[in-house]
């Protein structure tokens, strides 16, 4: 049954190694561990206060995904998030999200989902702002992308866009991709919504056009650099 508007979304259920996943990738996202530096599981274990299991378990995951280098006899290192790997990140990003973007209009459309939940990100980002918490801006521009992951109801590609999820949380925090004033990235994601919003009320969606907008909300501030030489 969907949650009516103004509900509170139920919290997703993950294991206690994907939990402690997720919160080194935002570490990393944010700066706390920097690229090249040194992941030590006791360290971990002792910092996040939980045993060295899922510690293991957790950079395991991260390994298999590129975020982390080294492993086996050697420790492992926070993996060099360069231009063709970043690259690689917003290019099956884009493409992913095209599809998602398409399902969760057509399910919008239907009233089988709620496009109102996009304002639920959005609202976080600015107490974020407010706050001036660069975490939760991270996290809260993710949520934003997610919601429409979800309403897409796409098993396969919401999978695969899972599988990039904290790889996609990287690569916002870079200059590149992330607005420094974070009363912007609101204002950047409600053009965005009321992009998806006059897609819903056509009558007919068309895939190159979703995709150009994606793209074009992907590297706004990049090309917003560009203009102003910054």
């Amino acid at each position: 049954m969907n949650a009516a508007p103004g509900m509170l979304r139920q919290p997703k259920r993950v294991s206690l190694s994907d939990s402690v996943a997720d919160s080194i990738a935002e570490a990393i996202a944010t700066k706390v561990i920097l690229p090249g530096e040194r992941v030590v599981e006791t360290t971990l274990a002792e910092k996040l206060g939980v045993s060295r299991v899922p510690i293991r378990e957790a950079l395991k995951v991260l390994h298999a995904q590129g975020i982390l280098s080294g492993g086996s006899h050697r420790s492992y290192r926070v993996s060099a998030f360069d231009p063709h790997v970043t690259q690689q990140v917003m290019e099956v990003r884009l493409c992913l999200e095209t599809f998602l973007l398409r399902d969760a209009i057509e399910n919008w459309k239907a009233g089988e989902e709620d496009p109102a939940a996009l304002q639920v990100a959005i609202e976080d980002m600015k107490r974020s702002a407010r706050a001036g918490n660069v975490r939760a801006s991270l996290l809260a521009d993710l949520d934003f992308h997610r919601t429409i992951r979800n309403a897409a109801r796409n098993a396969i590609v919401g999978t695969l866009w899972d599988a990039i999820a904290r790889h996609v949380l990287i690569v916002f925090n870079f200059d590149r991709f992330r607005d420094k004033d974070l009363d912007a990235i609101p204002r950047q994601h409600e053009g965005f919504r009321d992009f998806i919003l006059a897609q819903v009320a056509k009558p007919s969606v068309d895939l190159k056009t979703l995709q150009a907008a994606l793209e074009g909300h992907m590297l706004l501030i990049e090309r917003e650099k560009g203009q102003t030489g910054a």
